[in-house]
C-alpha cells in the first residue's frame, strides 16, 4: 500500500518553475522533493520519496524504490516528466520576479 503524504516536512529541493501553457498564459508552479525514506508497513523494506509538483501531480505523491537512491531518481524522473510536458521554462521564478 502507497503511503498517504499530507506534507513534506524534510524538503531537501523547492523551486517555482515560470512556463507559458499551450494557449500563451504564464505559470508558476511550485515543485517539492522531500527526502527518501523507508515506506511504513512495507514488508520488502521499499522506500519512497515525496514528490509535488503543482498542476502535475494531484497532491503529494509518494515515489517508490527499493531503495533511497532508487526513490529518489524516481522522484526526480517525475519532475524530468514535467519539465518535458511543458518544455521551456524559468526556474527560480520567485527570485527573478516576472
Amino acid at each position: 500500500m502507497l503511503p498517504k503524504i499530507d506534507k513534506i516536512t524534510d524538503v531537501i529541493a523547492a523551486d517555482e518553475w515560470r512556463y507559458k501553457t499551450s494557449d500563451g498564459k504564464t505559470v508558476v508552479a511550485h515543485i517539492e522533493v522531500g527526502r527518501p525514506q523507508r515506506a511504513p508497513e512495507e514488508f520488502h523494506g521499499d522506500w519512497y520519496c515525496p514528490v509535488f509538483v503543482e498542476g502535475f501531480t494531484p497532491r503529494i505523491v509518494p515515489a517508490m524504490g527499493v531503495g533511497p537512491v532508487d526513490a529518489l531518481m524516481n522522484a526526480i524522473i517525475l519532475v524530468r516528466g514535467f519539465a518535458d510536458k511543458i518544455g521551456d521554462y524559468s526556474p527560480r521564478a520567485s527570485e527573478v520576479g516576472e
